[in-house]
């Protein structure tokens, strides 16, 4: 079995879920140190909620100039205890009872894989920096709350998006949490004029501004509106929450502008204390399609022969907090698809070219 397919085996049976990646930290901590890495955890973990490990960051000089960032991150949605992975049809598969955690761990191996196979190369590589973060499935936490001064690469690449490889993703969506809680007064269902009924008020404003497929680049969601009152009560109380996604910032934004806009208009028609709430949660990303992270991932997929396709993605990933900051970095898929779910798979060998992957753009910068 090749050694990517093992190492995946290995660390999918580490239990690890967001914020309770202490295990699979340590595991990593040494195996990087154990390639001539350099490796320091950060102190997020401070930052957030019941956290117990930190981001990775490991560094490694290969004696030539420039520096290339490749980042994954370490934890996995609920469902991520007692995995026991298996390979059926050339796709890793869990036993259909937990998610498999190839989201990320195909980037975690990939990035481990292919700095191996530069070091049994011989051949001098420009200084490497290798982040693995925490908290990336619950919003991004780990890269939120990461120092980004830490790091010194221009460009790099998040492996951590779903489909065969060949895939860079040069654009993701951002993503606002929009929160409504409308207070009415409550009132007996006979007498509803000496009430005032929140669910109406809430129902008003959210049949007044879009939901779903807003355009191209937007999607709007709002999962659930709720109110715990009988029906022989009039409602004194509703709660309602949206997550805004799009890959335009502007779109986004204005969006949010007009739910807000719309919340004060109901209030005043409705008489309802009407409170929304707008959590900006991370921005979009969009890299040129000719910068120099991109060609250089189209040339090394090449030299393995697969077909470069350059694409926009959807869902936010560690890549748009590091835009933000400043490093251009692109998405790699390995592979996997059907993920967060217990469907999950991975192609094994997407997989082992992950890593072949890795190596050839190292070697190629």
């Amino acid at each position: 079995m090749e050694k990517i397919v093992e190492e995946f085996i290995e660390l999918a049976q580490i239990d690890t879920i967001s914020r309770k990646e202490r295990a699979i930290c340590d595991t990593l901590k040494r195996k990087l140190k154990e390639l001539g890495c350099k490796v320091f955890e950060d102190e997020v973990l401070n930052n957030i909620d019941g956290a117990t490990a930190g981001n990775i960051i490991a560094t490694i000089d290969g004696g030539l100039a420039g520096s290339l960032l490749f980042c994954a991150h370490m934890d996995r949605v609920q469902n991520g205890y007692g995995i026991k992975p298996t390979i059926q049809d050339g796709k890793l598969v869990s036993d259909g009872t937990t998610i498999l955690a190839a989201d990320d761990l195909a980037g975690v191996v990939a990035i481990l894989d292919g700095l191996r196979q530069v070091l049994a190369s011989g051949k001098k590589f420009p200084k490497l920096e290798i982040l693995f973060t925490v908290c990336e499935e619950i919003g991004l936490r780990g890269s939120y709350y990461l120092d980004a001064k830490r790091l010194h690469s221009k460009f790099g690449y998040v492996l951590d998006s779903p489909g065969r490889i060949g895939r860079i993703i040069v654009s993701a969506m951002g993503k606002n949490e929009l929160y409504l809680d409308v207070y009415g007064k409550e009132a007996h269902c006979a007498y509803p004029e000496k009430g005032k009924s929140a669910l109406r008020a809430a129902i008003k404003i959210l049949s007044q501004i879009e939901d779903g497929r807003v355009d191209e680049e937007t999607a709007v969601n709002w999962s659930y509106l709720e109110s715990l009152t009988r029906p022989n009560t009039v409602p004194g109380r509703v709660h309602a929450e949206a997550f805004v996604l799009s890959r335009n910032d502007k779109i986004r934004e204005n969006y949010t502008e007009n739910y807000l806009k719309v919340c004060e208009a109901v209030a005043q028609e409705t008489g309802c204390t009407v409170e929304p709430k707008a959590v900006v949660k991370y921005p979009a990303f969009r890299v040129e399609k000719t910068s120099e992270g991109v060609l250089l991932a189209s040339k090394a997929l090449k030299k393995l022969g697969i077909n470069p396709s350059v694409e926009n993605g959807n869902g936010g990933l560690d890549a748009n907090l590091l835009n933000k900051a400043g490093i251009k970095m692109v998405g790699l898929s390995t592979g996997y698809g059907d993920n967060h779910t217990v469907n999950e798979n991975i192609f094994v060998d997407d997989l082992i070219k992950s890593g072949q992957l890795v190596k050839e753009i190292i070697l190629g910068y």
